[in-house]
């Protein structure tokens, strides 16, 4: 409003007129809303610039990390190895083993295996290879069951004495055996996957007797019916030894008291024997 009123008043006055529009001063200071320019600012970009300008940095800026992972790589493989030495498992030497001279006495072979051995010592000359011996075993263990129990009996005999003569072997090791090669034998046979052996319990003088039914059974084991039992094996009803136990139970049951008798006297005297040496013992203690 004042640049419009002061050319109004420039047109009135002629001199003043000339002299305001000729000056260049006053048109360059007095600007006005109508004569001043605007400010252009750029035109915005398109979507499909944009779109462009985004993947260029998306870009960069994986091309600007892929080197940080590569660094990371370099690192993870520069790391040093740990200085601590991985202890190595020593292999102990197996035991050594104890002579036989100082082992336990091993036990008898039972009747089959005496046979077998009698009818190899008669057949060593024929004997040259494995299959011979396989063969000898088959025919053997087919000779050994078209024996009757009399033809099986001088075998059953020999065991009985071998029994007897390993008994006393056995007493005679135990009683003079050191804890130290009880131990040396151990260890062997527990390398080689054995049982460990162990001091049998010896008999005491004031062992309380057996009662009447324990010595039917022992000597229902002797007999020939106990014995076909045994050798019968494993049934359906179990083992060759708990058939023997079944079938000596069945027995003593139906037995009368007459026929029991025997056992019954046996084990009376014998207990009344002990218990006097039993009372004995305790009172002079």
């Amino acid at each position: 409003m004042l640049s419009f009123f002061a050319r109004h008043i420039a047109s009135n006055l002629p001199v003043l007129r000339t002299d305001v529009l000729s000056s260049s001063a006053f048109a360059a200071t007095r600007r006005t809303f109508f004569t001043t320019r605007r400010i252009q600012l750029p035109a915005a970009a398109s979507k499909s610039t944009s779109t462009k300008t985004t993947k260029t940095t998306k870009k960069t800026t994986a091309t600007k990390a892929a080197p940080k992972k590569a660094k990371a790589t370099t690192k993870a493989k520069s790391k040093p190895k740990s200085t601590i030495t991985s202890k190595k498992t020593v292999e102990r030497a197996p035991p050594k083993r104890v002579p036989k001279s100082e082992q336990p006495p091993p036990r008898p072979p039972n009747a089959y295996l005496l046979f077998f051995s009698t009818l190899i010592k008669e057949r060593r000359g024929n004997i040259k290879s494995v299959m011979d011996t396989q063969g000898l075993a088959k025919e053997a263990a087919a000779k050994w069951n078209s024996f009757t129990l009399a033809e099986k009996q001088p075998y059953y005999n020999e065991v009985e004495v071998l029994k007897k003569q390993h008994e006393e072997k056995q007493h005679e090791y135990w009683k003079n055996a050191s804890l130290i090669t009880v131990r040396k034998i151990n260890a062997r046979r527990k390398h080689d996957g054995r049982t460990k052996i162990h001091r049998p319990h010896q008999e005491r003088h004031d062992k309380r007797p057996k009662g009447p039914f324990f010595r039917f059974i022992e000597m229902f084991r002797q007999s020939d019916d106990g014995r076909a039992i045994q050798e019968a094996g494993t049934t359906d009803t179990g083992r060759g030894t708990i058939n023997v136990a079944r079938e000596a139970g069945k027995r003593w049951r139906a037995m009368s008291t007459s026929e029991k008798a025997p056992y019954v006297e046996a084990f009376q005297k014998e207990h009344s024997d002990w218990q006097a040496n039993h009372l004995s013992k305790g009172a002079s203690s």
